[in-house]
């Protein structure tokens, strides 16, 4: 089995978007909603078969809330930005990673730091 591409692991990440994107909107309000009543920082989302992992996190330095979806590829996760500002999310969308793809507003493909 040949390593997946980068250009690949944004197209299925995108496709996977556009084909459950009710379903990623459903989790993301839900999971903002989760952390801002809870006393963590972060929590774990539930396991769904179209993603991998994801989670929600308080960004570091700004008032973002971003919820991270791992579908295909760990390094180019679809991030949810409460704040539709890449900047927010360090390491992932900024300050080492980069937004490679925004797919709506408040949606992107990111690329995380590899370090």
């Amino acid at each position: 089995m040949s390593p997946i591409t980068a250009r690949e692991a944004v197209q299925q990440t995108a496709d996977t978007f556009i084909a459950h994107r009710s379903e990623f909107e459903q989790l993301a309000e839900r999971a903002l909603i989760d952390l801002e009543q809870s006393d963590e920082r972060s929590l774990k989302l539930p396991d769904r078969p179209f993603y991998d992992s994801a989670w929600v996190s308080e960004s570091i330095n700004s008032d973002g809330i971003d919820v991270q979806f791992v579908v295909e590829e760990f390094y180019f996760p679809l991030v949810y930005i409460s704040t539709d500002n890449p900047q927010d999310v360090h390491d992932t969308c900024t300050n080492g990673g980069q937004a490679v793809k925004q797919l709506a507003p408040h949606w992107y493909i990111c690329k995380r730091d590899w370090n």
